[in-house]
């Protein structure tokens, strides 16, 4: 490949978000139904980066209710508008200028930048962001989308070997991370497949580890483990009788599905949650579907709350191990 053909190609990253004119494949991208809407693509793709980046931060246990997301892009406009236009997204290069707007204006902390021509500009941009941010006091996670890039390992490596930095950051990935970046050692890699392309003419969901496999071929070990399109939200209202005891709600479920999962030895923290600090479980499975989900939740139920057989009332809404058994009657919704 010559370089102007690689040079019509782009990438783009979040806290990194750029363009290159020396790679073809664009690996951290906006998906087109953003691209292809210009301004108001620019607003939804905004909204839809800060609902998956809250989400995403509350499985990690941040309180997003006092956490301000800040969004620094870096690109080549020109040459960005350029590749869509090729694309058949947008009609003129000016048009790629009202999607960054329109990325910018929707919320107060996200910035959308020209940097113009040359790798090495949004290179120092995202550099110097970064420096900035991982220094300060105030920031309590990075996503940093620079995991397809090689010429990044040495700058992070150094931060790679500081855990207390380390588990600060947090890998966006788009097509596939560099082995050069994944070898550092960063525990949390994730994509935001409703956001960014995440491969050639797919959406995928992502599953966050670094953890060797098991001789099973399961991702087993210290984790942390992260599927970001888990909904928690599932496994409520939390449910109590007239004794005052947590009751647990029914899910009708076909045995044979139950067994079946069962022997998948899948990590219920995991696919029930989206999240596992590390367990000798099953880690490695597409996200489940709803009535998967409840099979693993019948199979979680078997252990009961460690809570519950202490005699006390279990206040975590999330809890995914059995409680008393629904009565089906004087059962009140507690949230």
């Amino acid at each position: 490949m010559d370089e102007g053909s690689a040079g019509k190609d782009f990438r783009s990253r979040f806290e990194a978000l750029k363009v290159s004119e020396t790679q073809r494949q664009a690996l951290i991208q906006f998906q087109d139904g953003f691209l292809n809407k210009n301004e108001e693509g620019g607003r939804n793709a905004a909204d839809e980066l800060l609902a998956r980046v809250h989400q995403y931060l509350k499985e990690l246990g941040l309180d997003v209710s006092s956490t301000d997301v800040v969004v620094r892009a870096y690109a080549n406009l020109r040459g960005l508008g350029k590749n869509c236009i090729e694309k058949g997204l947008m009609r003129a290069t000016a048009d790629i200028v009202l999607f960054a707007n329109g990325f910018t204006r929707r919320q107060p902390l996200f910035d959308f930048v020209d940097v113009g021509h040359g790798k090495e500009r949004a290179d120092h941009k995202v550099r110097e962001s970064f420096n900035f941010f991982v220094t300060h006091f105030q920031c309590k996670h990075i996503i940093l989308g620079v995991s397809h890039d090689s010429g990044y390992a040495p700058f992070l490596e150094k931060f790679a070997s500081d855990e207390s930095v380390r588990d600060r950051i947090t890998l966006l990935e788009g097509y596939q991370a560099h082995a050069r970046i994944r070898d550092l050692g960063f525990r949390k890699i994730v994509k935001f497949a409703s956001v960014f392309i995440s491969a050639p003419g797919s959406v995928a969901q992502s599953v966050c580890t670094q953890s060797k496999p098991s001789s099973k071929g399961h991702q087993v070990g210290k984790g942390p483990f992260t599927i970001t399109a888990v909904d928690p939200g599932k496994l409520g209202p939390m449910l109590k009788n007239k004794e005052g005891k947590r009751v647990d709600k029914p899910l009708a479920v076909d045995p044979s599905l139950v067994q079946a999962i069962k022997k998948k030895n899948l990590c219920g923290w995991l696919f029930l949650k989206g999240h596992c600090s590390g367990c000798d479980r099953n880690h490695v499975h597409a996200p489940l579907g709803n009535v998967e989900q409840e099979a693993l939740w019948v199979v979680a139920r078997q252990g009961s709350c460690h809570t519950h057989r202490k005699g006390k009332f279990c206040d975590d809404r999330l809890c995914i191990y059995g409680h008393a058994t629904w009565s089906g009657s004087n059962t009140e919704v507690v949230l």
